[in-house]
């Protein structure tokens, strides 16, 4: 699967479509040509059960894009309270 095909599951918040992904070939660190990884995409969506698969999956909470923001960053700057607090529970 491409980054934008991920990217268009977690727009979509298609949890199950994004752990059949997970179980085939996609990395939860894959990320595009501007550092934007998957956590940090569950991030601007505020879904924490994308992120809690993307996390168990080994995604990596220090990543940054190419403007030096980590998903954790993302979320507060978001609003996405729930989000950044379940992140910060796993730092």
């Amino acid at each position: 699967m491409t980054y934008r095909g991920a990217q268009t599951l977690i727009k979509r918040n298609d949890v199950e479509g994004l752990r059949s992904a997970l179980n085939g070939s996609l990395s939860s660190n894959l990320a595009n040509q501007n550092g934007w990884t998957l956590l940090m995409l569950a991030a601007v969506e505020g879904h924490v059960a994308m992120a809690q698969m993307l996390l168990e999956r080994g995604a990596k909470l220090g990543s940054t894009n190419n403007k030096g923001q980590t998903a954790l960053e993302i979320a507060k700057q978001k609003g996405h309270t729930a989000f950044a607090e379940m992140l910060e529970a796993h730092v």
